[in-house]
């Protein structure tokens, strides 16, 4: 009997250079809010190396969508950390404590392991993660271990609820004493100062045990009360001794490992409050990339306009050339793009109305960096070198995102350059999208021409739409030296 994980597999470690061009840590901490569990953290940076893992994962998303198998999954998970912290608690209680802790992390852990079976296999699940955990369960819960604990827990409950003791406060202490039926009865007392409540007009309250605050008295009231209750007390300590492991070790993973399908959960959840749209990907084997309605959830966060797009292509061309208007929304185009890819590399759903594209294995990165004046490399060099290194290790199933590469040097060594690094990308069939103030890297024959478009209603503002199509006679720039006669032929009469 062998746990096998909800999470299908590990992925590895996603690049630095990745992480901070794509935002991908940014976008990791807004999933994990206020939440800094290490374990889920690493989980979110573990981009996947195989479509079927992603799939595997997807289709646990898939069930977890259905409202009711959510509630009953977070219910189990909150079922097993209660388990486990009166574990926690028994660790650190008073001796006379210990058996009731042990008995009560029992009884949780059973309950929560039987009904959460009975539940969800009623529901039946589709996806094979959880499919594989409800088989799991059930060998758990037919074990000997388990059926002999259960059993054994209900007899040790059935013993506790015998011991009934009367307590009685002194000038010098507290006197203990079995309950015989003798003294004041308190619930009758209690009703009766509570009934003013009862008007109607009260609010319910639900009442939360706690066993956090027990003291050294609530130790010595328990040690007086077992000198009445021997052999009661000894059904409780040989319980707690011949079942000192509680939590099942592969039930107490699928708690924890859930949490990542969870987290991810509630943070679309949040998303979606606001009105946007998430989708399970599918991956294309042809080559197509259809991605409807994609948006960036970092604008999201902030609060700011957010303007969905689209891309798509049949696979035979895979090179986008993004051109047009400064602060067009190129750049952010990009990085939701390759935050989206990676979302679905980790087997997650995407923010888009439809996703239908390959499974990327490699995601890289060119982003703008500064001179660091401790190398001798200058800023074309750095870029020179990054593009051969792309080239070196990109593939069929790679996607390169590209910003501004070689904007440092002439706009005809420019575009020799980009053009050079496109082939080779196309030759090896890779996605690439290429951001460029070069027009004529747009016109290459196997690159696909998308522009950002200026607003409609004014053409000096943003629409933050990128479309296909060629790229723009004029930038923002020229317009808006013209405005201010800042052009060549402006700048000539004035000289003159």
């Amino acid at each position: 009997m062998e746990y096998r994980s909800i999470l299908g597999e590990r992925g590895s470690m996603v690049g630095n250079d990745i992480a901070k061009d794509l935002r991908i840590l940014e976008l990791v901490d807004d999933i994990l809010g206020r939440n800094r569990d290490e374990f889920l953290r690493e989980l979110y940076l573990e981009p996947l190396s195989r479509e079927e893992a992603a799939v595997f994962r997807l289709m646990v998303f898939q069930d977890l969508m259905i409202n009711d198998v959510y509630r009953m999954v977070e219910g189990f998970v909150e079922r097993i950390r209660e388990s486990e912290r009166l574990i926690q608690l028994k660790e650190e209680a008073y001796d006379q404590h210990k058996v009731g802790l042990h008995l009560d992390a029992a009884l949780t852990y059973i309950d929560a392991v039987e009904s959460f079976y009975n539940g969800l296999r009623a529901i039946g699940p589709r996806s094979e993660g959880l499919k594989q955990f409800l088989n799991y369960l059930e060998q758990v819960i037919n074990s000997p271990y388990f059926r002999s604990m259960k059993e054994r827990a209900r007899e040790a409950k059935e013993t506790r609820d015998r011991i009934i003791i009367k307590v009685r406060f002194v000038e010098d202490g507290v006197k203990v004493s079995k309950y015989n039926g003798d003294g004041e009865d308190l619930t009758a007392l209690v009703e009766r100062t509570f009934s003013i409540f009862k008007d109607g007009n009260g609010e319910e309250v639900k009442w939360i045990k706690s066993t956090g605050d027990m003291t050294h008295i609530h130790a010595a009231i328990l040690e007086g009360a077992f000198r009445f209750y021997r052999e009661e007390y000894e059904i409780l300590r040989r319980f707690m001794e011949d079942f000192p492991t509680v939590i099942d070790e592969g039930v107490r993973s699928f708690a924890r490992e859930v949490e990542f399908y969870l987290t991810y959960l509630r943070y679309m959840r949040r998303i979606m409050e606001r009105g946007y749209t998430f989708s399970i990907p599918s991956f294309t084997r042809d080559g197509s990339m259809h991605v409807k309605g994609f948006y960036s959830l970092l604008l999201v966060k902030a609060g700011k306009a957010v303007v969905s797009n689209d891309i798509d292509t049949d696979g035979a061309r895979r090179i986008f050339v993004i051109t047009g208007m400064n602060s067009g929304g190129k750049t952010t185009f990009a990085i939701s793009l390759g935050q989206l890819v990676y979302l679905s590399t980790l087997g997650l759903p995407v923010p888009a109305v439809e996703a239908r594209l390959p499974f990327f294995t490699s995601i890289m990165t060119a982003f703008p960096t500064e001179e660091d004046p401790r190398e001798s490399l200058s800023r074309l060099e750095h870029d020179v070198v990054r593009a051969l290194n792309i080239i070196k290790r990109a593939n069929d199933t790679t996607l390169v995102i590209a910003n501004e590469l070689f904007s440092t040097t002439t706009s005809d060594e420019g575009f020799q350059l980009s053009k050079l690094f496109l082939s080779e990308l196309n030759n090896k069939r890779s996605y690439c999208l290429f951001i460029t103030f070069i027009p004529k890297v747009a016109s290459l024959e196997f690159t696909i021409s998308l522009v950002a478009m200026p607003s409609p209603e004014d053409p000096e503002k943003p629409s933050y739409r990128i479309i296909p199509g060629p790229p723009p006679k004029e930038y923002m720039a020229v317009r808006i030296a013209a405005k201010h006669q800042l052009l060549y032929d402006d700048l000539r009469r004035v000289v003159k």
